[in-house]
């Protein structure tokens, strides 16, 4: 097994959870947190295949920007 193989199948089923977690999650802020992690997870995704430019955009434009200005909205 190749090294992005475990990473890939260690990081599948957290993305898969962090995005049924946003979606049923009743409270707006356990939602956003798990968006973020959702988006960190898919960074990673990002970095495996050898992105790590799209990976540094993904964190600080979505998990950094868009998901303070939510949580800003929110509170």
């Amino acid at each position: 097994m190749t090294p992005e193989l475990i990473a890939f199948i260690l990081l599948a089923p957290v993305t898969i959870v962090s995005a049924l977690g946003m979606l049923f999650s009743k409270n707006a802020i356990y939602a956003a947190i798990f968006l973020i992690l959702n988006f960190v997870t898919v960074a990673f995704f990002f970095v495996i295949l050898g992105g790590a430019f799209i990976a540094i955009t993904q964190v600080a434009v979505y998990a950094g920007a868009i998901m303070v200005l939510f949580l800003f909205v929110i509170m």
